[in-house]
């Protein structure tokens, strides 16, 4: 019995010091100035074709750093565990991540109660957290990020366990999306964007 609760323990030091160690390449991302406004080019081409004045059908093109433009300067989440978040594209999915504060997962995951009982020193602790998946289709006009893997620092968790963590999964990973998207493609740093052709307005001959 000594033996296995000595074989748990390192287990569990191991596992949390994988999960207050941060992953690789989690520095500040250079910055783009263009990329805000490349974004909204992007947005506003989308408009164009629902609204079926622009006949253009090719892919339309999202980098990383213009998704990251966008979620700072449009997307606001009120007192959320992780924010801002930071998007990677890469060919194995869509990578959301952020740094929180141990004491945030604390309270989020297990109460207010208990994180008050953390000393600063610890409850202010940085951890870094992310969530790699997809972005779906689902009803027409509604897309969605599918996250199939998670992690805490450097540790892989069950994306449930992250979710909780987090207080539950975040309600902005359903959002709106303009109908006549297709489906959306993930090639190394960026998205491709298909789009269909409007159907014909009501009123308005097809």
């Amino acid at each position: 019995m000594i033996a296995v609760a000595f074989a748990v323990a390192v287990g569990g030091a191991v596992v949390l010091e994988r999960a207050l160690d941060w992953p690789e390449a989690t520095g500040p991302l250079a910055p783009d100035p263009q990329a805000g406004l490349r974004a909204q080019s992007v947005l506003a081409q989308l408009l164009l074709r629902e609204a079926g004045l622009s006949s253009r059908q090719d892919p339309l093109v999202l980098s990383a750093a213009e998704v990251n433009a966008f979620i700072t300067g449009h997307v606001e989440v009120r007192d959320a565990p992780v924010w801002p978040v930071r998007v990677e594209v890469d060919p194995a999915g869509v990578e959301l991540a952020g740094a929180t504060t141990l004491g945030r997962l604390v309270q989020a995951g297990l109460g207010s109660a208990l994180a008050r009982m953390l000393p600063r020193s610890v409850g202010d602790y940085p951890v870094w957290v992310g969530a790699r998946g997809r972005v779906a289709l689902g009803s027409p006009g509604q897309a969605e990020f599918l996250a199939h893997t998670a992690t805490i620092g450097r540790q892989r968790v069950p994306v449930s366990v992250l979710w909780r963590a987090v207080g539950g999964r975040p309600r902005a990973l359903v959002w709106r999306m303009p109908r006549i998207v297709e489906r959306v493609d993930i090639e190394p740093g960026r998205l491709l964007i298909h789009t269909r052709r409007p159907g014909p307005r009501r009123g308005v001959p097809g």
